[in-house]
């Protein structure tokens, strides 16, 4: 959509940011919109170029208002400054984030037909790195439309790009806005909506980590927690790791976790190597609106203890998390080894009287065999989901070693592989997969590439 292409907009005679009479001066306009100090500033510029103050619309933020918001700062070096946890979005659909600014300013140049000179900006300059950042940008569109773009800063170099857009340096560093504003009048109010659409075609967004709570114990203070932050690992597609039908049972899982006071155990088992615990770490960052309590292997004995229960009820509407948990599901009927004590309390929390009250979610893994476990876990409505993970298939191995970029693309490998074996191939550039086992060899030395930049973006020579 072009400038040209817009009728010209006649606005009604009662538009509220009009004036029926005397018509306002220049002046009148910067202090009814008070411009302050700020030479950017939208509603002047556009009041001052079509005579009338303009309707504004930012993108909203589907989250609640309680949320926090992404506050990313960096020099003009890529350095990280300081960094706040930001904005929280789904699985189904990120939320926050930064638009490109190279990306989303050439998309309005050849989608608008302006020419570069048109804009307004406010921009940064170091000249010990010859390095340029625009901070502000406005661009008047044309027939009563107009955006500006806030924030100007540079991403860090880990960032998630959905749309594969290109780096403004070698670095994968990005040119970033943190916000952009929309300004039009009513009868533009469709074509300030589309612009948006477009716009979010050119977001970037920050990779968060999660914050688990993990529990601790010591004889003076008995049970507490202590944070920690969980990286998520970069699944790039859920059925290559797990199998085709893993996708499903991800969607289904973090459906069932994420409602709202639902109770119930979750089984993650399989053999050691086969990426229970990636796919934890990658679930942990998916689940967004409730606390993650985590029991590492060492406590997961002390859960018999008296003080155990009432330490979990200070957590309501949390998901409490086990790892290597064989030793408490067990059959109680099969094992006199460990007390019936921890069966009991799991039973309690996830369909009792104090799971009715605590609304909590529990997840166990193991590497034993589901068989052994007591049955009084497994019943329907208790057992909300129980997935086994196992080796992946020659042809799924073989899809793997081509994604990861290992040499050979896996033609070496004639049997089901464990995910652990295929990434140990990943860093051990040439190793033998035959059979499952691997072979360090040669490593490769990556020459590091000179960062070069580019003045305003690639906008302005």
């Amino acid at each position: 959509m072009s400038s040209e292409d817009v009728a010209s907009i006649i606005l009604s005679s009662d538009y509220s940011g009009a004036f029926d009479h005397t018509p306002l001066t220049n002046e009148d306009i910067l202090k009814l919109t008070d411009q302050q100090t700020s030479v950017i500033y939208g509603p002047t510029l556009f009041a001052l170029k079509y005579r009338v103050l303009p309707c504004t619309v930012n993108p909203k933020i589907h989250d609640r208002s309680s949320d926090y918001v992404d506050v990313s700062i960096f020099n003009s070096l890529g350095q990280g400054m300081s960094f706040a946890r930001g904005q929280q979005w789904s699985s189904k659909r990120k939320q926050g984030g930064m638009y490109h600014a190279t990306s989303a300013m050439n998309f309005i140049i050849n989608e608008y037909k302006l020419d570069r000179n048109r804009y307004i900006y406010d921009w940064s300059y170091d000249a010990p790195d010859k390095s340029s950042l625009i901070a502000t940008a406005y661009i008047d569109l044309g027939n009563y439309l107009s955006v500006q773009f806030s924030g100007g800063s540079i991403s860090p170099t880990n960032i998630d790009n959905p749309n594969a857009l290109e780096p403004d340096h070698e670095t994968n560093i990005f040119h970033c806005f943190a916000s952009a504003t929309i300004y039009h009048v009513p009868q533009t109010a469709d074509h300030a909506r589309t612009l948006f659409e477009q716009l979010s075609k050119f977001k970037l967004f920050p990779i968060t980590t999660a914050t688990l709570q993990m529990v601790c114990h010591n004889t003076l203070n008995g049970f507490y927690t202590s944070s920690i932050r969980m990286n998520q690992p970069r699944i790039t597609d859920l059925k290559l790791h797990y199998g085709d039908e893993f996708e499903i049972v991800h969607e289904q899982l973090l459906e069932t976790l994420q409602e709202k006071d639902s109770t119930g155990i979750t089984f993650l088992h399989g053999p050691p190597g086969t990426g229970k615990t990636y796919y934890l770490r990658y679930l942990i960052n998916e689940i967004k609106d409730k606390s993650l309590i985590y029991v590492p292997p060492d406590l997961v004995n002390d859960m018999t203890k008296p003080g155990f229960l009432p330490f979990l009820m200070k957590h309501p509407n949390s998901i409490l998390i086990i790892e290597d948990a064989e030793n408490i599901i067990r059959d109680r009927t099969q094992d006199n080894f460990l007390p019936n004590q921890a069966v009991a309390n799991l039973l309690n929390l996830s369909d009792g009287l104090l799971g009715d009250a605590m609304h909590q979610q529990i997840i166990c893994t193991f590497n034993c065999d589901v068989k052994g476990i007591d049955p009084a876990l497994l019943r329907d409505g208790r057992l909300v989901i129980e997935h086994k993970f196992d080796k992946l298939n020659v042809q799924n191995a073989r899809r793997m070693c081509v994604e990861l970029g290992i040499s050979g693309y896996g033609n070496d490998i004639h049997e089901p592989i464990s995910l652990s074996e295929i990434y140990a191939q990943k860093n051990n550039t040439g190793a033998d997969l035959t059979n499952g086992h691997t072979t360090a060899k040669n490593k490769r030395t990556l020459k590091k590439r000179n960062q070069t930049a580019d003045p305003f973006l690639g906008l302005y020579s």
